[in-house]
């Protein structure tokens, strides 16, 4: 199992003992004013959203754009301690995919219906990572 690797890499373990396991929240609902887009317009908006809630400490925000193992697995509050615990790695993953974002760096994958995963380089081996859940973008890895 991949590691969501903000620096958070004891997510995956820790997930079990304080996550919100298969009993834990459910999916989040999309807003009236959200309707399905898997473009890759969408995907940039996501990960962007997801990179500033992190550097905010927006966690339930945060939280509600992981992809769905992911949330299955942890709670905002688990995602908080992970981030607190990563220390500065965490920080600088968020900023670098930010960065990317900014620069216009291209995402690689196929956008649009049944697209995906879509991938944004952020380094030589590391890659933010989105998947396709419900018709909206999730990230499910930031290394």
């Amino acid at each position: 199992m991949l590691a969501l690797a903000l620096g958070l890499a004891s997510l995956a373990a820790c997930a079990g003992a304080g996550g919100a396991g298969a009993a834990g929240p459910a999916r989040p609902a999309l807003a009236p004013a959200d309707q399905p887009d898997l473009s890759e317009g969408a995907a940039r908006q996501t990960l962007g959203r997801f990179a500033r809630a992190l550097e905010a400490g927006r966690w339930p925000e945060a939280w509600s754009l992981l992809s769905p193992r992911w949330r299955a697995v942890t709670s905002p509050e688990r995602l908080a301690a992970d981030w607190r615990g990563a220390g500065p790695v965490a920080r600088e993953s968020a900023a670098r995919a930010a960065a990317r974002l900014e620069a216009g760096v291209a995402l690689e994958g196929l956008a649009g219906e049944g697209g995906g995963p879509l991938r944004l380089p952020v380094g030589p081996g590391r890659a933010a990572r989105l998947v396709a859940d419900g018709g909206r973008w999730r990230v499910d890895a930031l290394e």
